[in-house]
């Protein structure tokens, strides 16, 4: 199951303030690849301070048609998964 993030039920609360493994995961892509902000930005379509501010942490609530464009050009996709359920 590479690249993809997991998020356990008991991480999810009322806010999105516990996606730093995602924030993360989405930063590591991006150097991993050798990309820019600005490659990334031109393939989803948005700011590169848009994708900037994902990577950084300083958008908590990303949009979905930010994020899951960005995670598909990532090559990441996320799954939201009860605890204990790693499948």
């Amino acid at each position: 199951m590479a690249n993809v993030v997991q998020i356990s039920e008991a991480q999810r609360k009322r806010s999105y303030t516990s996606a730093e493994k995602l924030i993360e995961e989405v930063r590591n892509q991006i150097f991993r690849d050798g990309r820019s902000y600005k490659d990334v930005a031109a393939l989803v379509k948005v700011s590169p301070t848009t994708i900037r501010n994902l990577a950084s942490g300083k958008t908590i609530w990303p949009r979905p048609t930010t994020l899951f464009p960005t995670l598909n050009t990532l090559g990441l996709e996320m799954r939201l998964v009860k605890k204990g359920d790693r499948t």
